[in-house]
């Protein structure tokens, strides 16, 4: 956009105002191309033309003459500080010159860019960038492109200067520019994705699923750029790998970092082009020593070693610099890791090769760790004299990081475990006071987990579980010791299990501690107290894992204004954290002050979180507000829980747990598996999959009293999710004639902590037609004809005549748009059609509508965007599972997401049954929730009626028509019989109200 020109005076001459003009315009536009020399001539003829027609602009000239001359002297080394100086003057004096805003906020552009490029000055660059964002909003036309740079950098200073949320708000705005911008900057937008998935990494608010969003938002727009950056392209690629990596993800980690090495080795030229520097082998050897790290990760020691030998070549070959030698030097040490443990020796030679390499260099950042490393191999191999000395050597180090001191002190302790010394307790001590200070006028002797306060850093629970190990491998012995180290763990990993996925490597973390105290409680070794901190120790973390998925799934379809809300306080405290740890660093009184604006932002988020009224927002009040007592009052839960090896059941009655452990649950595995392909194989005898029955509840429930207990819980895990526990047989009977069971994926889920408004009897029913579709050979149901359901077709029609508000939609009208469209005032959503469950990829899990429009299959993401506010939803679907029966994660996932959408009962099918027995099934349990029967016990008695209407076929008997059916989350009824009962009450008053009134009529005419 052009220029408008700062005229402030009357100018009494046309043609003088446009010939000092024309000049000054020329000297602008050289300006903004930062050709300051080129200018310099100009602005001297505007003031030449001025001095003689027009002197009263003469001192507003002057002024940007000298910050010309001034901007000139910015990239000369021996001016730049005296001419930065003067142009810090100039700029005030400009502005209170009544320059207009189109001049001054590209004054302040070039100030902010002089700070940053020039002088080094963050403080600087932050002050000047804001200036430019305030006079350029109060321009009378906006240059967006300009603009959205400007924003750009705007959030990348205030990500480096610790203002995080403020980093997330303007790179936001600077995406909100975009679509006005006519052809387009695709290449700053794919930039600032990617700066904004830097904000949300590990090292700053850390938020990894917020980070996934715009890395692939990143990726997605540079792939649809004909010319991408593609230094910033190939970026992309690996921080994918690296988050992924993270994740414990390796695969993905490693075909992420092919893709950029793939990227790089076909654009090498382009990628030069859009970097600064010089390249040279700094990609080469950075792809190489990512894979090596996830080599090393994942065991594949011939891989890692053939790219190690591929780095040595690029070394041996070439003149690397600092950087480049880095690599190398990290690759030593991850090598070097490899063989700790396994080859000691080995481990030992690759640390001191690469020493040697470090040594090279003139930043010495890896040092530290080599060291570490190899007192670690000195402490195994119990040459505990070598350890001391390079512990003597590494603590006389000044700015020793908060990771490395805790290291420092973890080895120490290792090293008075190995010489069974006292001075074991006092190390510990000072490990505690490193995680908090508020920690150092506790003894690790009488400690308690009330008295333990937490770092802030999720991994620091590893410096506690080393202790554990280290303790574990030495003569020490102080159980009284280990427990305590064990109870404060447990609280380091709940206190900072924030907005994490339980991946790979956190699941180990919380396997470990999870192991120990299941075993301590199976053999009854825990206090009532540490057994109810335990549990809902497993209970905070279940539900913050699905507070988690629920909203990086949001994320990824229709938001509201809640889950903006729930962002915001997502990112706020992540904010204060990171302040926290920035202030531990270095105390500020500045810091300080942010953290207690963040607190007072984050009071406020929560507050109208807490006036949203939508299902997501009370799921995570009571993530905060309820425990594990106040859900299991009167009520017979059976929890399975499998940790490490073993399988554990836990037995909520009223007020009591019982913690027992069943075994090993490799054994247990085969035995489910095998019960389940007999079941689904209507030729294999009722006898023999009885005998089965019997066998496997012996396994999980032989010590239950099942049959005195009306009504049972039972939360799966892993391959149980598969399992109807209805179809176990004790006493020669199934359990459905015992007891009535239902299912929840978590604690929580059993009693939803809100009430759906629509307790009505309003029923919408789908059953689409496929013209085209048909399963794949995985995917493949055996209920009815693939491409036309005509039992479900029937299955509706039959539903809907038991309702007078019944909306059915069938054949073509049964469309996935239809079912998004839909009024959330339905009390029960009824879907019969086919639906897939994908164990190895939940994500992929989806229902199937008819496929008349192009987009038909909704996916698991999709369902937890709605905002259904149901009763309850029926799958009565075509219900097939991709691959083996393996973790359950499809069935969960499910589930999860229609809990997600606000609807709190799920009833499914775990395989595909026939159409006749799914529909006189389903007809059967809606006459049942009709009359006032809670779910559980409408799908009990709608089996039993099954069982009892098949005696003449006894083949129907069969467990594979009936068994398949449960119903999971809140069974409470639809319909209450209570309620009926009124109605019929008032029902009979009204009619005998009526006959008395017409009695006395036909009195009164008798009269």
């Amino acid at each position: 956009m052009s220029i408008l020109l700062i005229c402030f005076c009357s100018f009494h001459s046309v043609f003088s105002q446009a010939t000092w003009q024309s000049y000054t315009e020329k000297a602008d536009s050289l300006q903004l191309k930062f050709k300051f020399k080129e200018a310099i001539e100009p602005r001297e003829k505007a003031i030449e033309f001025a001095q003689t027609q027009q002197k009263d602009t003469l001192a507003f000239l002057n002024l940007l003459l000298e910050m010309s001359k001034n901007e000139l002297a910015t990239s000369n080394a021996e001016l730049k500080s005296d001419a930065y100086k003067n142009l810090k003057k100039q700029v005030l004096e400009l502005e209170t010159s009544g320059a207009k805003p189109e001049r001054l906020y590209q004054a302040y552009r070039r100030m902010y860019i002089f700070a940053h490029n020039y002088m080094r000055s963050m403080t600087d660059t932050d002050k000047y960038v804001a200036k430019s964002i305030e006079q350029h909003y109060k321009c009378q036309e906006i240059d967006s492109i300009v603009l959205m740079k400007t924003l750009h950098t705007s959030g990348v200073v205030s990500r480096v200067v610790g203002r995080l949320n403020k980093s997330v708000s303007v790179l936001k705005q600077a995406e909100a520019l975009y679509p006005q911008i006519e052809f387009g900057n695709a290449n700053n937008m794919a930039s600032i994705y990617l700066d904004l998935a830097l904000v949300y990494s590990y090292e700053f608010l850390n938020i990894p699923s917020k980070r996934l969003e715009y890395l692939k938002k990143s990726e997605a727009m540079f792939k649809s750029i004909e010319d991408p950056n593609m230094d910033y392209f190939i970026g992309v690629y690996t921080n994918l790998s690296d988050y992924e990596e993270l994740e414990g993800n390796y695969k993905k980690a490693e075909n992420y970092l092919k893709k950029a090495m793939q990227l790089y080795k076909d654009n090498a030229d382009l990628a030069q082009q859009s970097r600064r520097g010089k390249i040279g082998f700094k990609r080469d050897l950075q792809f190489r020593a990512s894979l090596i790290k996830i080599y090393r990760e994942t065991n594949q020691e011939e891989l890692m070693l053939a790219l190690f030998d591929e780095m040595k070549t690029i070394n041996s070959e070439n003149t690397l610099d600092d950087i480049e030698t880095d690599f190398i030097a990290t690759a030593y040490l991850n090598v070097a890791s490899f063989y700790r443990s396994k080859n000691n020796d080995k481990a030992l030679a690759y640390l001191n090769k690469g020493l040697e390499f470090h040594k090279k260099l003139s930043f010495k950042n890896l040092e530290d760790q080599f060291i570490i490393e190899k007192i670690k191999i000195y402490i195994d191999e119990k040459q505990d004299a070598e350890a001391e000395k390079l512990l003597a050597k590494i603590e006389t180090q000044d700015n020793l990081g908060p990771s490395l001191e805790k290291e420092i002190l973890v080895s120490h302790i290792a090293l008075s475990f190995n010489n069974n010394k006292k001075e074991v307790y006092t190390d510990i001590n000072k490990l505690l006071e490193a995680f908090s200070e508020d920690n150092k006028d506790f003894d690790i002797k009488t400690m308690t987990y009330q008295d333990f306060t937490p770092s802030l850093v999720l991994n620091d629970v590893k410096f506690l579980l080393d202790i554990i190990e280290n303790q574990e491998a030495s003569s020490f012995k102080d159980d009284g010791l280990k427990h305590t180290i064990y109870q404060i763990a447990l609280k380091q990993f709940e206190s900072n299990f924030n907005h994490e996925f339980l991946n790979e490597k956190l699941e180990k973390i919380y396997d470990k501690i999870s192991v120990y105290f299941f075993d301590k409680a199976s053999n009854n070794q825990l206090s009532q107290a540490e057994e109810s901190l335990f549990l809902n120790f497993t209970e905070t973390i279940e539900a913050k894992y699905l507070l988690n998925t629920f909203i990086a799934n949001r994320s990824q379809s229709n938001k509201t204004e809640t889950d903006k809300l729930i962002h915001d306080e997502q990112r706020i405290r992540s904010n204060i954290t990171y302040l926290k740890k920035k202030n531990i660093l270095k105390k500020s009184d500045s810091i300080q002050k942010l953290v207690f604006e963040e607190n007072l932002k984050l009071e406020a988020v929560q507050n109208q979180i807490k006036q949203q009224d939508f299902y997501i927002s009370k799921v995570i009040n009571a993530t905060h507000s309820r425990n594990q007592k106040e859900l299991t009052i009167n009520r017979y839960i059976i929890k399975y829980r499998i940790v490490d090896e073993d399988i554990f059941r836990i037995i909520y009655d009223n007020n009591t747990v019982q913690i027992t452990k069943l075994g090993n649950y490799a054994s247990l595995k085969p035995q489910v598996t095998n019960l389940l392909s007999k079941v689904k194989d209507i030729q294999a005898p009722v006898a023999d999959i009885k005998k089965q029955s019997e066998a496997l509840y012996n396994m999980l429930l032989q010590d239950v009293e099942v049959g005195s207990k009306n009504n049972i819980y039972i939360i799966p895990d892993g391959i149980l999710h598969y399992l109807p526990f209805e179809l176990l047989v004790s006493n020669n009977d199934y359990l459905l004639n015992q007891t009535k069971i239902s299912y929840a994926s978590v604690l929580s889920f059993i009693d939803s902590p809100i009430k759906v408004k629509n307790k009505n009897d309003k029923i919408a029913l789908f059953a689409p037609s496929y013209n085209l579709y048909a399963p794949t050979e995985t995917q493949l149901a055996v209920r009815g004809e693939p491409y036309y359901l005509a039992g479900a077709i029937k299955e509706v029609q039959s539903i809907s005549k038991l309702f007078e508000n019944s909306v059915v939609y069938t054949h073509n009208e049964a469309s996935k748009a239809a079912f998004q469209e839909l009024s959330n005032n339905y009390s029960i959503l009824h879907l019969s059609m086919h639906s897939f469950l994908n164990d190895q990829d939940s994500e992929l899990s989806s229902l199937v509508f008819s496929d008349t429009d192009k987009d038909f299959e909704l996916y698991i993401s999709e369902l937890y965007g709605l905002n259904l506010n149901a009763n309850m939803v029926v799958l009565s679907a075509c219900n097939t599972g991709v691959g083996e029966l393996k973790t359950g994660k499809g069935i969960v996932s499910m589930n999860t997401a229609f809990t997600a959408a606000g609807v709190p009962s799920v009833l499914s099918s775990l395989w595909s049954v026939p159409d006749n027995a799914t529909q006189q099934i389903m007809v059967s349990f809606y006459k049942h929730l009709k009359d006032g029967n809670d779910k559980a016990e409408a799908l009990k008695k709608a089996k039993q009626d099954f069982l009892n209407s098949s005696k003449e076929v006894m083949s129907l008997k069969h467990p594979y028509y009936w068994a398949g059916f449960v119903v999971s989350g809140d069974i409470s009824p639809i319909v209450d019989q209570e309620g009926h009962t009124v109605w019929y009450v008032v029902s009979s008053i009204g009619i005998l109200l009526i006959l008395v009134v017409l009695y006395r009529k036909r009195k009164k005419l008798a009269a």
